[in-house]
């Protein structure tokens, strides 16, 4: 088999999730062999026997635990497909996900990346009534205009575009093999979020398009184990900050070696000081938080979140990170 599409699914301690994940990539039709590729990051949990108990299914072992873009980089390398799709191990395909996103593709020879809708659910498999932001943002428009809106929100890192578990990528038009070099000389690269700078780098090539399907193609699932989204705790929150603080300044670097618009390199700068003050709150450095705070203020009113921001500022000055994470966590 040479396959033509791959899907890399990357786990770390999902034991209870990631056997569910994977079946939902198997049980994809897509009418011609694709591979399915598993980036065990180094579990201490049942993960890995589960994933080498299912049929199928390639297993990627990485020799220590090294962060998810650095995993994700693990099952590119992996793979022989050309189209490559992404699924945390946590998450759920729809049923027609697949052959949606390859029709979308294959309607275009100029897309570089496709990604979608997406629907929520808990712990326990059940749907939560929620909005997603890409419906919000994108229903109202055109279908012409939907990826053009997609392509230009990748570049200026606007919160209605899903990727994760929704997006795949070209790796000849986008040039992932260049990608993973990049990516790899990082100054941090195992505390840097995956799908941002991957979904950047090729959105930021010349003579690219980017498509958008506005079906719910795949479940996120909100759980407090969430690896991205746990912030129960200080230390936790601190580090998701300092990940988002990384990932940003790996997408204003790389827009600055490609002279990219300088309303692309503002927004990129403005939002990773943002992400750096709040690290510094979460770690109790106060006095850096106090200062670092005027020069995140302007991102925090260009996306309506100046009053949250100036609470949460107050609420961790008055009763000190650790309660103020447990506090919001319970909420």
């Amino acid at each position: 088999m040479n396959p033509s599409v791959s899907v890399i699914i990357t786990c770390f301690n999902l034991e209870r999730y990631v056997g569910a994940a994977i079946r939902s990539a198997l049980a994809q039709q897509l009418g011609r062999p694709f591979e399915v590729i598993v980036v065990d990051d180094h579990s201490t949990d049942r993960s890995r026997d589960i994933i080498r108990s299912l049929d199928g299914v390639r297993c990627v072992q990485t020799p220590r635990n090294s962060g998810v873009l650095l995993a994700m980089l693990e099952g590119i390398r992996a793979a022989q497909g050309d189209l490559l799709f992404f699924l945390d191990g946590d998450d759920l395909w729809e049923e027609g996900k697949l052959s949606a996103c390859v029709k979308a593709f294959e309607a275009d020879p100029a897309c570089v990346l496709v990604t979608h809708d997406l629907c929520f659910i808990d712990e326990h498999d059940q749907l939560l009534d929620r909005t997603s932001r890409p419906r919000e943002a994108l229903d109202s428009l055109p279908a012409g205009r939907r990826g053009p809106a997609v392509l230009d929100a990748i570049l200026h890192h606007r919160d209605f575009v899903w990727l994760g578990s929704a997006f795949g990528v070209r790796r000849s038009l986008g040039q992932i093999d260049q990608f993973d070099a990049w990516a790899r000389a990082l100054p941090d690269p195992a505390n840097t979020y995956q799908d941002w700078p991957l979904a950047f780098w090729a959105a930021a090539l010349p003579d690219v398009t980017v498509t958008y399907v506005p079906h719910k193609l795949f479940r996120y699932r909100l759980h407090r184990a969430n690896h991205s989204g746990d912030a129960s705790s200080a230390g936790r929150a601190a580090r998701n900050f300092l990940r988002a603080r990384n990932t940003l300044e790996a997408m204003h670097d790389l827009a600055k070696a490609r002279n990219l618009p300088a309303s692309i390199l503002r927004t990129l700068r403005s939002r990773g000081r943002a992400y750096d003050y709040l690290a510094s709150l979460y770690l109790g450095q106060r006095v850096s938080a106090l200062k670092g705070f005027p020069g995140a203020a302007p991102d925090f009113f260009r996306r309506g979140e100046l009053a949250k921001e100036l609470a949460r500022l107050l609420g961790v000055l008055l009763i000190g990170p650790q309660r103020f994470a447990q506090a919001a966590a319970r909420r």
